[in-house]
């Protein structure tokens, strides 16, 4: 697959057109027929204005918070408090307060009142019931994505499939959301 880098390496156009101007648009080149490409725009993921893209960027797992121990996690907008066996527990909170029982937890910014069974605001007009805390599971290493790649004329870089390898400079190439 080929495409057309644009001034400045930032965007690129697909074979048979190049750039407008204006830097945002594809022309078709002259007896290659066709519309602007985009409306004139080029379009790339999530409806922005179309970039190169960097090989090999790999969507982000799912968050977690890690917890101290470094091998212990709890979900997002979750705390890791220590439990009364040692190991790590979740407050279904985020930026939770842990008690001392180490079995409880209280919203960010209250206290635990463990006699009465609440947590306390600073000034002492709110209160809300102990939350509990729930075991903590142990961090698994991400699982190996597998992707499917086009391998750029250089022989060392690679874009996703679906992509077109635009070379930016005599030794670099980058990755165009755009087939062929």
């Amino acid at each position: 697959p080929q495409s057309v880098p644009c001034a400045g390496g930032q965007r690129c156009c697909p074979r048979g057109s190049h750039c407008g101007a204006d830097g945002q648009s594809c022309i078709p080149d002259p007896g290659m027929g066709g519309t602007p490409v985009g409306g004139g725009h080029m379009v790339g993921s999530g409806g922005d204005r179309m970039g190169v893209g960097v090989p090999h960027r790999v969507p982000a797992a799912p968050r977690a918070v890690p917890c101290p121990d470094g091998t212990s996690e709890c979900p997002d907008d979750a705390t890791c408090c220590v439990t009364a066996g040692g190991a790590w527990g979740c407050c279904p909170m985020p930026q939770a307060s842990c008690c001392a029982d180490k079995v409880h937890c209280c919203p960010h910014a209250t206290t635990c009142d463990l006699a009465r069974g609440r947590c306390l605001s600073p000034g002492g007009d709110r209160d809300v019931p102990l939350s509990t805390a729930f075991p903590a599971w142990k961090r698994q290493p991400p699982a190996p994505v597998e992707l499917r790649q086009v391998l750029c004329p250089d022989g060392r870089s690679a874009c996703p499939d679906g992509a077109t390898c635009c070379q930016l400079s005599p030794t670099q190439y980058g990755c165009c959301p755009l087939q062929n």
